[in-house]
This record gives structure tokens, C-alpha cells and sequence, in this order.
């Protein structure tokens, strides 16, 4: 008996053993995501989600070291006019597609004018519609975009209507990264999930709702990266059981951040905690879009009567304390943003007479959008009660992200409120004002329109980065603010979390940096 036990004792060793060794030479980066992923197409992709992903099959022409600091990529090297309206960019010389394609600049030229072309209806257009030349291409009196021009198979310029201060921080993110053309045209409307581009990995197979999977890109212009063979990702995953899923070492991180309920438990374990990862990159703001064409939220009155209602202090609670109220369209974190714009005092009683003064004596009913991820759907419940005690009797409605987004993008007039978040794309007030309240940004689902804010947006942004510029940004959002387009709530600090057996940093410009993850 002592004996066969002893064989039993070994057996089990050996076996468990061979697991742990297995698990040690998996080079597989094993990634989760609790909702469905909606697309891979850098140019249609604006999301925290999709903006990693597209990063796992593209590059740009420059990465950021940090968030004000562009450091080659595709591009080797580079030069600005000194009017900042000229950027000219030097490729590597033998680059390719993943598939072996050479990459040239006449496939820079393409990406760029596939992002600004109307047909391809990207969110992210925006960002380079200051290129000379890029009206007359929308409008459809030109073929190709003026202000971009080849001048050898390594060299492209770009020129500007005039100066643009964030220009290369523009360069760096999904927007920027090349696609190849012979991909977008094989794929068609299934390019988002067929993807073709020159990043760390190129695509195997892709499963809606289930899992999509990919292969290290022989190619790849960073010689040594990615570390990992190829990558798994996971679709559909409940965020609980991710954690745990990366805690037993069957999954490495997950693209959503630590959900709230989970965050105390992980932060208070001495081990756990170190696989805790900060975002760094994109400071944000928790919002509530309120349809601004729709009555009552056409009155300015009842905007800020909503506004008052809420209690942001209870937000901060629900996220563990880690966020700061807000009361302006900027996170308080960033340069522009003006500390005297503070998150109005929570006060119900005076929410429920100006709510009164404005015609509304009785409250009045209407509903809510929300995605799945537990803090917005926590954050939404919170709004609800608040508003619930001045007599607005809100009705919510929670769906998929990918189903989420498809309905503000296509659906926006249907809207009545909607809680949602924004990550900066880059660290400048411009970015918060451009998409999301200028008058038809590609983001301002609230159908906010204010022209006389728009003209003197136009006039401040060509301020040069620096002191001056930041001071008439923080004049400008505290006019913004009179206006209370949305209800903003509260600048949070998110985490991701990492197994232990990788090392993965945060991004200034994707949020994760896959193709310099290592194994430890």
C-alpha cells in the first residue's frame, strides 16, 4: 500500500509539474473581454476596447513615449516647419504588411485618405481634417487630399491649413496606423474583422462573441517584439470571473478595467495588488448626455436643475473613492482645465424649484441608455434615485456595448439620456470640445450647438501650447459650463488587471502596449 501510494504521490507530481512547466512556455498572450468585440478597424474603431485591439494588427507612422513625447515607428524619422503647418516623415526602408506586402508611402497616402473619405464614415476623421486640401476631397471636388503629398517611395509630407499643436500626438493614435488597401478591398464591409496592417500580430480567426486569435507577425519592423508567439482573446467573459480567470493563471489581462466591486479585495492583498496596473494615458470624465434637441432638455434650466440633483460624492463612493467630481467638460487632471469650475453643490431642494421655475412643477418622465459594465450601470442606478427625488422618473435601459455603440452612432435622435464615459485621445482641452460638443462632432450625442462657442474655440485653439494657451481654455470652459450641455460627474482612476507572469505597460496613446509585453 505504502508503496503504490508513493507511486500515486510521484505520478500526481510529475503530472502537476508538466502543467507548471507548460504553463511556463506558453507564449501566448491570453487576453478577456466581458462584452462582444465590435471592431479591429483603426479608422472605424474609438473605443477603450477597439483601440487595443487595433493595436494588436497595426502601427502608425510614431508611438508616444509619454503623453506629449512621439518616438518613431513606422516612420524613422521626421521634421516640422517651423510654422508647425509642414510635417515630413522618412519611412524605414524595407517595411511590410504582415502579409509580405511592401509598405511604401503611397499606402500611407491611402490610409489617411480612407480615413478622411465620407464613405468611410470614421468617427476619428477630425483629427486630420485640418489637412489643406481635405474640404474640397469631402465635398467630392477632389480625388485625393492636397495636403498630402508623396515625394518618394520613403518620404510623405503633410501640410496643415495652419498651425496644429497636438499634430503629432494625432500621428501616434489608431487613426494614424496604416492599413493595406489590397486588405480593406479583399474584405469589404468585413474589413473590421479581417484585419490587414503592419502591427505585431496578423489575424487567424475571428469568432463574434466567442473568441478571436491571432499569430505573431513574422514582419513586424521592431526586430525581437512581440514576445509572444500569438494571442487568444477571449469575447463574453461576466468581469468576476475574469479575475479569477487571470488569478488561476488561465487568462493574462483583460481589455475592460477592474470592475469596482472587485477593486477593494485586489488592492488589499499584498500579492494581488502588485498586478494592478493604473491607466495613465487617457485622463477621463464620467458624463450623462442629455439630448439638448429633446424637450425638457432643450431648456439650459433644467439641465442644470438635473445637474444639482445629483450626488457625486455617492459616484466616488461606488468607485471606491477613486474619482474626483467634476463640474466641467475637462477632467481635472489636465493643463486648461479651470479649479474654478467646481461640480455643483448637491442640493435637491433647489434642483426641485429652478426644475419647478423652468415648467416643470411635476417632474416629468423619460429614459436612460446605458451599456453592461458594471460602474455604468452602478452610476446610472445612482443618477436614477437622484433625479427620482426631484420628481423625474427615469427609465433604463442597459445593452451590450457593441449594441450600445451602435445605437449613439446611428441612432443618436432616438436618445433622450445616456450614461457614458470619455477618454482623452490626447492631453489637450481641444480634444474634449472637437468630438464632443462642437457643433456636429462625431461624438456630441447630446446635439449640443452653440456657435458663438464654436467661434471662439476656433480662435483660442490656434494658441500655441503653454501658459497662455491654457488660461483661455480655462475661461473657455467656464463658459462652457454656464451652458451645462451635459451632467458631468466625476474624473476616475481605472486599473487594469495583469497575471504575474507578464510585464505590460500602460500607453499613452492604445492604453496597452502589447508588442513590448514580456514574459517575466
Amino acid at each position: 500500500m505504502r508503496n503504490f501510494r508513493a507511486g500515486v504521490l510521484l505520478v500526481l507530481l510529475t503530472f502537476v509539474l508538466s502543467l507548471a512547466t507548460v504553463s511556463a512556455q506558453d507564449k501566448t498572450l491570453h487576453l478577456l473581454f466581458n462584452q462582444d468585440m465590435r471592431t479591429s478597424d483603426p479608422h472605424i474603431a474609438y473605443e477603450t476596447e477597439t483601440w487595443p485591439m487595433a493595436s494588436l494588427f497595426y502601427v502608425g507612422l510614431v508611438k508616444l513615449k509619454d503623453p506629449g513625447t512621439p518616438i518613431p515607428a513606422l516612420a524613422e524619422s521626421w521634421t516640422i516647419s517651423d510654422d508647425g503647418s509642414v510635417y515630413t516623415f522618412k519611412l524605414r526602408s524595407g517595411l511590410k504588411f504582415s502579409n509580405g506586402d511592401d509598405l511604401t508611402t503611397a499606402d500611407v497616402k491611402y490610409s489617411f485618405e480612407r480615413l478622411l473619405n465620407p464613405k468611410t464614415a470614421a468617427p476619428t476623421a477630425f483629427m486630420f481634417e485640418v489637412l489643406k486640401g481635405v474640404k474640397d476631397y469631402e465635398a467630392g471636388t477632389a480625388t485625393e487630399v492636397s495636403g498630402i503629398k508623396i515625394i518618394d517611395p520613403l518620404t510623405i509630407e503633410f501640410t496643415t491649413d495652419g498651425p496644429v499643436w497636438t499634430m503629432m500626438q494625432r500621428f501616434a493614435l489608431p487613426p494614424g496606423y496604416i492599413v493595406s488597401k489590397k486588405g480593406v478591398e479583399a474584405a469589404g464591409d468585413d474589413f473590421g474583422r479581417k484585419p490587414l496592417g503592419a502591427g505585431p500580430f496578423m489575424i487567424d480567426t475571428w469568432e463574434s462573441g466567442v473568441k478571436v486569435t491571432g499569430t505573431k507577425n513574422p514582419y513586424y519592423y521592431q526586430e525581437g517584439q512581440p514576445a509572444f508567439d500569438g494571442f487568444d482573446l477571449q469575447l463574453s467573459i461576466e468581469s468576476s470571473v475574469e479575475i479569477l480567470k487571470i488569478q488561476n493563471g488561465e487568462a493574462d489581462i483583460a481589455l475592460d478595467f477592474v470592475p469596482s466591486a472587485d477593486y477593494p479585495t485586489l488592492a488589499a492583498d499584498p500579492v494581488l495588488s502588485k498586478q494592478l496596473i493604473a491607466s495613465q494615458g487617457f485622463p477621463n470624465t464620467g458624463y450623462v448626455i442629455m439630448n439638448n434637441n429633446k424637450a425638457p432638455f432643450d431648456k439650459v434650466e433644467v439641465r442644470k436643475a438635473l445637474s444639482m440633483a445629483v450626488d457625486r460624492d455617492r459616484i466616488v463612493q461606488l468607485k471606491n473613492g477613486r474619482g474626483t467630481p467634476i463640474g466641467g467638460f475637462l477632467p481635472a487632471s489636465v493643463v486648461g482645465h479651470n479649479p474654478d469650475v467646481k461640480a455643483p453643490t448637491f442640493d435637491p431642494d433647489a434642483a426641485k424649484k429652478m426644475l419647478a421655475d423652468a415648467g416643470y412643477p411635476d417632474g416629468f418622465e423619460t429614459t436612460m441608455l446605458s451599456n453592461l459594465f458594471p460602474d455604468d450601470v452602478a452610476f446610472a442606478q445612482s443618477v436614477i434615485n437622484d433625479l427620482g427625488n426631484i420628481g423625474v422618473k427615469v427609465t433604463l435601459t442597459s445593452i451590450d456595448n457593441a449594441q450600445f455603440l451602435d445605437t449613439l452612432t446611428t441612432k443618436p435622435d432616438t436618445l433622450e439620456m445616456v450614461m457614458t464615459n470619455w477618454y482623452m485621445d490626447y492631453q489637450d482641452p481641444s480634444d474634449n470640445w472637437e468630438p464632443l460638443l462642437k457643433c456636429g462632432g462625431s461624438y456630441n450625442w447630446a446635439k449640443f450647438c452653440n456657435k458663438d462657442l464654436d467661434a471662439i474655440f476656433d480662435k483660442i485653439n490656434l494658441t500655441p501650447l503653454g501658459d497662455a494657451r491654457w488660461k483661455v481654455f480655462a475661461d473657455f470652459e467656464a463658459k462652457v459650463a454656464d451652458q451645462m450641455p451635459n451632467i458631468p460627474l466625476i474624473q476616475a482612476v481605472d486599473y487594469y488587471f495583469s497575471s504575474s507572469r507578464i510585464n505590460i505597460e500602460t500607453d499613452p496613446a492604445v492604453l496597452l502596449r502589447f508588442a513590448e509585453a514580456t514574459l517575466k
